[in-house]
């Protein structure tokens, strides 16, 4: 697993929020929850691009409902 690439994601996914804004649980569930789906989705062999962060967000975010 490439750290680098893992990393990016996590900071691409960062960009996409007001991630300062987040309480500090919040901080750190969203950064569990963006390693967890970069290593249950194999991220490591793919681009890691905005638009991949994008796709995974509402899986990162804490704050995203998901809607049926």
């Amino acid at each position: 697993m490439s750290t680098k690439k893992l990393n990016k994601f996590v900071d691409l996914s960062k960009k996409l929020v007001n991630f300062k804004d987040y309480s500090i649980e919040e901080q750190e569930e969203f950064v569990s929850n963006a390693i967890a789906i970069y290593r249950n989705n194999n991220l490591g062999s793919s681009a890691i691009t905005t638009q991949v962060a994008r796709f995974f967000l509402f899986l990162v975010d804490p704050r995203m409902e998901v809607k049926a």
